[in-house]
């Protein structure tokens, strides 16, 4: 029998949110109304991160793009409450007359614009540029940290005149080789660094996903970016990471940023579990928050071209304003694919273990130690400020594992069981995420835990028992059923049903069909994943 104990320490951490890049935020004019509404927006507000990171914020960018951005703020990190760091994808390449001065503030002027005309004031995080890299050379500042420095003071000063509350990152660097950037950066800029901030691709060949190496060696090299944070009464954020394989950097005749599972499909059950192995370390760890890239794919490359309509002007801002390269660069590492060619909005096996941990692994949430004696096992838990507790526990085992469970705390009512088995992923035809599979008294002295063979388990008491509202007012004009809103506080996304069978879930208040003879029931689904029966 094995064992997991959980633990509140004297002092517990304070953990600032698990999400996702949220690439997709400056990409709404290149979205269909049913890819925004389905896709989107519906599995952001159903996964309701409240950490992100974005790249958003140019010297360049144009009122009109800012305002596309803000618009979707309204209705995704607004609702969510997301703590938002920003970056440009790329620094552009710095001329011998360049005026840093000129282009910080600018830089302050937009953020001036989105946070007090457009009220983007979950805005909290900023660094000059992506991995360090300026025009076409990545991590170009590696080599010029002097330069990189100065970046940040101009920005620095800027903020201070804007009177912006904007913590500056320090370095966003990416590698495992190059952490200790971060001690440099503690050495020469802590003054003018609010957080620091680093990024980590699993290229090792020691730990593939799978590999029981993986969460320790994250886990070390977390613990200590965070300790070397800490000396300076600073906190350390894990900006990006992923697990990626060197196929990526050839055998495409376009640039490739693909996650692990593109490359091995047949792999993408247990890389959802490496996954959430790397998550587990970093809160575990005393990282700060985490963003996985990224909750979409990008749209295919498309050809970057401005146009005479204000539909095609705002699609040449998504392009140019998108990230480094979307019109020749191919980015399939999100949890749900984007490839409007071939209509395939599918999700993939990690919408299902991340999913979960950006519900329920949130933005003021305080961390539990926790400890198992088994090495195949992985545990991580928090708790609320309303005293709900989270608990997310991973088996790599290919067998199952009775578990003896212990916690020191009182929970306040019986958690609810989510359940991914990576020889079972539980894809969903709408990207709906698995539902609860049954109630677990964590108060139980005795309590004993059947952990199925290679197994991301999630138990939570943060829900409420409730039935959603009846959706009323159905009608159907020419090919689009309609209905009336949910008026609950606590609605997330409807789901409809023709002839009892699903065919959508969707944030809209209607949906495209072809049989207008056909029986129609539209269901609530709320923030818990309540909903009615038919």
């Amino acid at each position: 029998m094995s064992k997991i104990t959980i633990t509140k320490p004297p002092l517990r951490w304070l953990f600032g949110g698990f999400g996702f890049h949220n690439s997709e935020a400056t990409m709404p004019a290149l979205m269909s109304d049913k890819f925004k509404n389905e896709i989107a927006i519906k599995t952001f507000n159903e996964i309701c991160p409240t950490f992100s990171r974005v790249f958003a914020v140019y010297a360049d960018w144009t009122k009109e793009a800012m305002d596309a951005f803000a618009d979707y703020y309204d209705l995704t990190f607004r609702k969510a409450d997301t703590l938002i760091y920003a970056v440009p994808g790329r620094l552009p390449y710095i001329t011998d007359e360049e005026n840093i001065d000129e282009y910080c503030e600018k830089i302050a002027e937009k953020l001036d614009y989105l946070i007090n005309i457009r009220n983007c004031v979950k805005i909290r995080y900023y660094c000059v540029t992506n991995e360090l890299s300026v025009g076409n050379t990545y991590c170009w500042f590696d080599k010029n940290l002097e330069l990189f420095k100065k970046y940040h003071e101009g920005l620095y000063k800027a903020f201070r005149r804007h009177n912006l509350d904007i913590g500056l990152l320090a370095t966003d660097v990416s590698g495992a080789d190059k952490f200790n950037q971060i001690d440099w950066a503690v050495q020469n800029m802590d003054e003018i660094t609010h957080t620091y901030c680093a990024h980590l691709y699993n290229w090792n060949s020691n730990t593939p996903p799978g590999s029981l190496n993986t969460y320790d060696y994250c886990y070390n090299l977390f613990e200590s970016a965070v300790k070397t944070a800490h000396k300076k009464e600073k906190r350390f954020i894990l900006g990006e990471f992923g697990d990626k394989t060197q196929k990526m950097l050839c055998n495409y005749p376009m640039r490739n940023d693909s996650q692990f599972a593109v490359d091995y499909p047949e792999m993408e059950g247990i890389y959802a579990l490496s996954l959430a192995e790397m998550t587990l370390a970093a809160i575990n760890s005393g990282c700060f928050a985490a963003a996985y890239w990224t909750m979409l794919d990008y749209p295919d490359p498309i050809i970057r071209e401005n146009f005479d309509t204000v539909e095609g002007k705002a699609r040449y801002d998504a392009v140019r304003f998108s990230g480094h390269g979307l019109e020749i660069r191919y980015n399939k590492n999100g949890l749900i694919r984007w490839c409007d060619e071939e209509k395939d909005y599918s999700s993939r096996a990690p919408l299902y273990t991340l999913g979960y941990l950006a519900k329920y692994f949130k933005k003021g949430s305080r961390v539990f130690d926790s400890k198992w004696d088994n090495e195949y096992l992985r545990c991580s838990a928090v708790s609320d400020d309303q005293g709900n507790v989270s608990i997310a526990i991973i088996n790599l085992k290919d067998e199952k594992v009775d578990t003896q469970f212990s916690m020191e705390y009182n929970c306040n009512q019986n958690a609810r069981m989510y359940i991914y088995e990576a020889d079972n992923v539980p894809y969903n035809k709408f990207n709906d995420l698995q539902p609860y599979s049954t109630l677990v008294d964590l108060n139980d002295e005795n309590l004993t835990l059947s952990l199925p063979p290679k197994s991301f388990v999630l138990l939570t008491t943060d829900y409420v028992n409730r039935i959603p509202s009846k959706i009323r007012h159905l009608k159907i004009r020419k090919d689009k059923l309609e209905f009336s809103p949910c008026k609950d506080k606590e609605h997330c996304y409807y789901r409809i049903f023709k002839n009892g069978e699903q065919i959508a879930s969707t944030v809209a208040l209607y949906t495209e069909i072809t049989d207008p003879k056909a029986k129609y029931t539209v269901l609530s689904v709320d923030k818990w994943g309540n909903t009615r029966k038919q």
